[in-house]
């Protein structure tokens, strides 16, 4: 909702570098013990509930189904199965967010922004309409 395929087939960075967050610093040094050049880890802007900072582990080699064709990538499984984090990003780095909590979507759309650059020109504001759309639609299923 945030950003048109067009920007995305153009770029493809989240399908080249994989951005994992949620991590605590035992998880993350694990993940940095992986025998491999392309695993760093750093932290995130989010916090715990004990005020811990949560770390992110960014693993740099592509996606086994990203393919690029005439310019333009793609997705081997577009029509297919694929996992719900492919069909909602970058939506979904807010969907913890409370449409109220300005701060935090900004942190997160700062930091974002690293990850996809298609995210330079999107505003908080447009953030939290994207999100009360998903929400209305939640609460009329519910």
């Amino acid at each position: 909702m945030l950003i048109n395929s067009e920007i995305c087939q153009s770029c493809a960075k989240c399908c080249k570098v994989f951005v994992c967050g949620g991590f605590d610093l035992d998880c993350a040094i694990r993940f940095l013990w992986i025998a491999d050049r392309h695993i760093k880890a750093r932290d995130s802007s989010l916090r715990d509930d004990f005020g811990n900072i949560k770390r992110e582990v960014i693993f740099k080699f592509p996606c086994s189904q990203l393919e690029e064709k005439n310019g333009k990538y793609g997705c081997k499984v577009w029509d297919k199965e694929r996992p719900d984090f492919c069909n909602t990003y970058p939506d979904n780095i807010f969907y913890c967010c409370d449409t109220w909590d300005v701060l935090k979507i900004q942190k997160l759309l700062d930091e974002a922004k690293t990850d996809c650059p298609a995210l330079k020109n999107v505003s908080v504001q447009q953030v939290q309409v994207m999100l009360e759309k998903i929400r209305g639609k939640e609460n009329a299923r519910g």
